[in-house]
């Protein structure tokens, strides 16, 4: 999900433009808000701050938490949710908090255990001195509405909550900008810092020819483009955190939704039934892996993305220039570099964008797979070919066998590559010699490091193909770190390790980190997902950290 993966970053920093615009900002009265801030209702956000706290190790700052929040809400409604409104007036943004309160009285009598005390100017209102910094309070059909300015309190909305909409059910806590509501000028400081960002990059990137400088500003003009489109076909940009103590979890959504009928939307619209020939291609019993797929016809989009291609192959040259190896290596590495180039652009031009990876850590054994779809699998292997044709005989030439297999339909070579480690834990993981797996067919490519032979290889094959086309999400990605953790025990012992190990493995199942990418209607959303046993490993790992018992 290449578009939205990029413009999610696009949407943060417009984000925080609008949280911080500057009087320099010429903007008109927006019609409804730009953006609004979602808080849980008082009596769950306490439940799962208790929880989250024990879960990261530290429940001692749960009870204090606690004890505090109690006290100092006292006169607010725990059932239903707090909220923050900003609109944009003239030149600045205009925040409008609003808190339930069942008894206004108990609150401000809290308040003044802190020593604030609003004094009541008539009329519901109320002006407070917070720290030296005078607020407004109003109370209104059992809100309290809380602004900087007296004038912000004239127009009250009835029930604010309407203007969360399901945030507080989804999230802890959420912002939501409504990017149709920010003014166009600030609209326009956004593609200008980005031009001015892109062109400083450009201006620092020395020793470049005039044709290398004019593709590269010729990549930039399209990302400025892109930028602008995506501004235009935007509706909103949602990010949420949320507590899951009954799933024993925490998360983080990050989402994008676009206007009906726009570039983006459409693009959106069309991965909603994306399919995957990688949804089974995984090492058995893996403790990390990822699959990514994703679609594009847009030609504007396509060329943008082999003209990046082009601009990064400028920095890989030069370092194949700069590296310390004899001229004939770096011709050959030349070769390779500008024939994957190529065939790179070929994938870009076909528009379909589909690969995993796992890695294994099982029996003690490091094993690494990947792979994915190539526009040409056979022109990849004739060029491999030609590189190892190319190299000079030596002690520490690679061994190197093609062809020695066709397994359903994939080619399989192999590469035996000496390696000299130093490093005694790093032996014991990667041995004396790198044995790598290879396998080519008309539209994939496949490559394993499994010191025990091809087998794992083989059995993903059969995996990927006995599920073909499976339905799919743009991205999803997993760690497993009571595997990973183990090993790293085994190869290196430690004693805070060993007490990590020791917490996560009480978490049987809930030790992992999860990424998903998944299509909502006209737009898409991302989620980083984290179990319990992880975030008490964490707290386990910092706590022993502090006390002085040395890092991992």
């Amino acid at each position: 999900m290449r578009f939205f993966r990029n413009n999610l970053f696009l949407s943060a920093v417009l984000a925080v433009a609008c949280a911080f615009a500057t009087p320099a900002v010429q903007a008109q009265q927006a019609q409804k808000p730009v953006a609004i801030v979602s808080f849980t209702p008082l009596e769950k956000l306490l439940k799962d701050s208790t929880y989250i706290l024990r879960a990261c190790n530290v429940p001692e700052f749960g009870g204090i938490f606690n004890m505090m929040a109690t006290t100092y809400t006292q006169g607010l409604d725990p059932k239903r949710p707090i909220g923050v409104s900003v609109t944009l007036d003239g030149q600045n943004p205009v925040g409008l908090v609003f808190v339930p309160v069942s008894d206004r009285s108990r609150f401000f009598a809290a308040l003044e255990t802190m020593g604030i005390e609003p004094d009541d100017l008539g009329d519901g209102l109320f002006e407070i001195d917070a720290n030296g910094q005078t607020i407004f309070a109003k109370e209104s059909n059992g809100w309290l509405f809380i602004a900087q300015a007296e004038d912000s309190l004239n127009s009250l909305p009835q029930n604010p909550a309407t203007l969360l909409g399901d945030l507080p059910n989804k999230y802890d806590i959420a912002v939501r900008l409504n990017v149709q509501a920010l003014p166009a000028d600030l609209k326009d400081m956004a593609v200008q810092q980005m031009r001015i960002g892109l062109e400083n990059t450009l201006n620092e990137q020395g020793g470049l020819s005039d044709q290398e400088r004019e593709d590269a500003a010729r990549a930039s003009e399209a990302q400025i483009a892109q930028l602008e489109s995506f501004i235009s076909d935007t509706e909103q940009v949602i990010l949420g955190w949320s507590i899951d103590s009954v799933g024993q979890k925490t998360f983080f959504d990050a989402a994008a939704q676009f206007m009906e009928g726009t570039k983006f939307a459409n693009q959106a619209n069309a991965m909603k039934d994306l399919k995957s020939a990688y949804s089974a291609f995984q090492l058995p019993g893996t403790s990390a892996s990822f699959r990514a797929t994703s679609t594009y016809n847009d030609e504007a989009d396509k060329e943008m993305a082999k003209q990046n291609l082009k601009n990064s192959m400028v920095q890989i040259r030069k370092q194949i220039d700069d590296a310390n190896t004899s001229e004939d290596s770096k011709e050959l590495v030349r070769n390779l570099a500008e024939a994957l180039l190529e065939l790179t652009e070929k994938t870009i031009d076909e528009g379909t964008f589909d690969g995993a990876g796992s890695l294994s850590v099982a029996d003690d054994t490091l094993r690494v797979l990947f792979g994915g779809r190539i526009a040409d699998g056979r022109a990849l292997e004739g060029e491999l070919k030609k590189l190892v044709a190319g190299l000079p005989n030596s002690s520490e030439k690679p061994d190197v066998k093609f062809d020695y297999e066709t397994f359903q339909g994939v080619t399989l070579h192999s590469i035996a590559l000496p390696v000299k480690i130093a490093d005694p834990n790093a032996r014991k993981i990667f041995g004396d010699e790198l044995k790598i797996w290879v396998g080519t067919a008309d539209k994939a490519f496949m490559v394993s490091m499994d010191p025990t032979g091809d087998g794992s290889l083989k059995a993903a094959i059969e995996a990927m193909q006995a599920a073909p086309n499976a339905p799919a999400t743009p991205f999803e990605g997993v760690i497993e770190f009571t595997d990973l953790l183990k090993f790293a025990q085994a190869v290196s012992p430690n004693p805070i390790l060993d007490n990590v190990l020791q917490t996560i493995q009480e978490f049987d199942g809930k030790d992992k980190v999860e990424v998903i990418g998944s299509i909502i209607p006209r737009g898409g959303i991302y989620r980083l997902s984290i179990d319990e046993g992880v975030l008490r490993a964490a707290g386990t790992a910092a706590k022993m950290g502090s006390g002085g018992g040395g890092g991992f």
